[in-house]
């Protein structure tokens, strides 16, 4: 059974890392009835929960799939499952996308106005509370 979640990136270094075929714990929102799971990201307060899980896809609407989200720094990294790396701003010009061309970053012209990524779990373990 496959479980999805929503990864909205808060920027400024307060997203996680995520990794196609990679098994480790995660955080996400508290969530209530039929509100969709959301990936944590340290900016809407401190009610979050853990859970273990391996992810199997993450889908953005215009970007496509995508292999992986390194949100370590202030530029975060993206590796799309065609190859392309594209290094997207996260403090002073959140979103401002630059891509990987002839061996250097360049600035694309690209522009995505939502970053939601769809998460896609092959497994998940039960939700539990983080004190």
């Amino acid at each position: 059974m496959t479980i999805n979640a929503l990864w909205i990136p808060a920027w400024y270094e307060l997203d996680q890392s995520i990794v196609v075929g990679v098994t480790e714990e995660f955080v996400f929102h508290k969530t209530v009835a039929n509100e969709a799971l959301t990936f944590y990201s340290g900016a809407k307060g401190s009610d979050a929960a853990k859970a273990t899980g391996t992810i199997s896809a993450i889908k953005h609407n215009v970007l496509g799939d995508i292999e992986s989200v390194d949100a370590q720094g202030l530029d975060y990294t993206l590796v799309l499952q065609d190859g392309r790396r594209l290094l997207v701003n996260a403090e002073e010009n959140p979103g401002l996308i630059y891509e990987w061309v002839d061996d250097s970053w360049q600035p694309s012209d690209m522009v995505i106005t939502d970053w939601t990524l769809a998460v896609q779990f092959a497994s998940l373990s039960p939700l539990t509370p983080i004190k």
